[in-house]
């Protein structure tokens, strides 16, 4: 007997626990060693109990600190792909950068490895130079300024446009500013959150009216969320991130300012930036995650100069929905030779950052050493970038998956 065949007869259960361990795509090539195994990990794939035990394996496998996984959005300034095209080219769009720590300070290269997802986007369905995105458990959320919404599973090559929300009424239309996707543990189901605007168009209203609605995946349909907030002009997003429950999105009308949403009581609030900040310039600020705290960067300077980065934290006030926020200067990086603007912490002591000839850099907050990565998308346009894990959790929900 050889060793193909003795593997193909092990008991269910034991291959089971190993399939629960792979990461999805060689899951999927697994099918083709035997009928047998085709007709298991079919089964699996479709079985919700699995695929939470399969995702919570895959965390734990990415939870070492020497590695993390960050997904780009990128566009190649200057290129328009041709418009007859069905489909915008993968290579285009996503890269999936897993970077290495080896602790080697001696080592000015940094190690990591860049592939790129093979997953087209219908061209009808969203304009990928002003889209804007998120992940959850290994689904990307992808929303344009005024069309679709899509959910992709880049590893299981998934994905479905959402039914579209409430419609605005009259004359006006939604002008999306926000994009969340997340988990709701206590009712097993995966939500959508859209923040936006209404306004006039064509034209402007001097007061644009804030809207959110939240889709459900298990019912698949929207519902409205109410909110008291008021803007002084039709916002332009920024970053986004989400921590301990919250979304935060950053944004700027005639000033700078952050918006905040609770996903568990639901509640929408805005957040002051520290008062030295108030008046600062848009382009000198970057909202981001540190150590699970949200900070925000801000980076005074003019280009080509060395640039010094602050780096403020937001106190735990859930982003001002339970009472009132403050922020704390932690600490100040630099100054740094070379490097335009500060990107995201990729580890609690490293800071990945765009340097000046387009390329990045990762800088150690200890040994306050730069480490070049040479990853050739780096010098596009990157429209936003997230941690990310691949996943069997497919975008129709568990009585659709498979």
């Amino acid at each position: 007997m050889d060793m193909a065949t003795k593997w193909c007869d092990m008991p269910e259960w034991m291959l089971e626990e190993i399939f629960s361990w792979l990461p999805p795509e060689h899951l999927m090539r697994f099918k083709c060693v035997s009928k047998s195994w085709y007709s298991l990990i079919i089964l699996l794939v479709k079985n919700p109990i699995f695929v939470k035990k399969h995702l919570g394996n895959i965390y734990s496998n990415n939870k070492m600190p020497s590695t993390r996984n960050l997904v780009f959005c990128c566009y190649r300034p200057g290129y328009w792909p041709n418009p007859d095209l069905e489909f915008w080219s993968p290579y285009e769009l996503y890269s999936l950068v897993t970077m290495y720590n080896d602790d080697n300070e001696s080592n000015d290269v940094f190690i990591y490895v860049s592939e790129s997802f093979d997953m087209p986007i219908p061209r009808t369905e969203l304009d990928m130079s002003c889209v804007l995105g998120c992940h959850c458990n290994g689904i990307i959320c992808l929303c344009g300024s005024h069309k679709a919404i899509l959910l992709c599973n880049l590893a299981m090559k998934e994905f479905r446009t959402l039914p579209k929300p409430y419609p605005p009424l009259g004359d006006f239309v939604f002008v999306v500013v926000g994009i969340g996707f997340y988990y709701d543990s206590r009712v097993n189901d995966y939500k959508v959150i859209r923040f936006g605007c209404e306004r006039l168009f064509p034209g402007s209203v001097v007061n644009p009216k804030p809207r959110a609605d939240i889709y459900s995946m298990a019912t698949d349909s929207w519902r409205r969320v109410e909110t008291q907030l008021e803007f002084d002009g039709l916002p332009y997003p920024g970053e986004q991130v989400f921590c301990k429950g919250v979304f935060y999105w950053s944004m700027w009308t005639s000033a700078y300012f952050i918006i905040s949403f609770d996903v568990f009581d639901e509640g929408l609030c805005r957040i002051p930036l520290p008062d030295s900040l108030f008046e600062t310039q848009i382009e000198q600020l970057k909202l981001a995650l540190w150590n699970e705290s949200v900070v925000l960067f801000f980076y005074p300077g003019e280009r080509g100069s060395p640039i010094s980065i602050q780096v403020w934290e937001l106190d735990d006030c859930h982003g001002g929905v339970k009472g009132s926020c403050s922020w704390i200067k932690k600490l100040i990086i630099g100054p740094l030779v070379d490097v335009v603007t500060p990107w995201t912490f990729w580890k609690s002591d490293e800071l990945l950052l765009e340097a000046t000839g387009g390329g990045l850099v990762s800088y150690n907050l200890s040994s306050q050493m730069l480490r070049n990565l040479t990853i050739p998308e780096a010098g596009r346009i990157v429209r936003w970038e997230f941690s990310y894990v691949k996943s069997l959790v497919s975008v129709h929900g568990e009585e659709q998956a498979g």
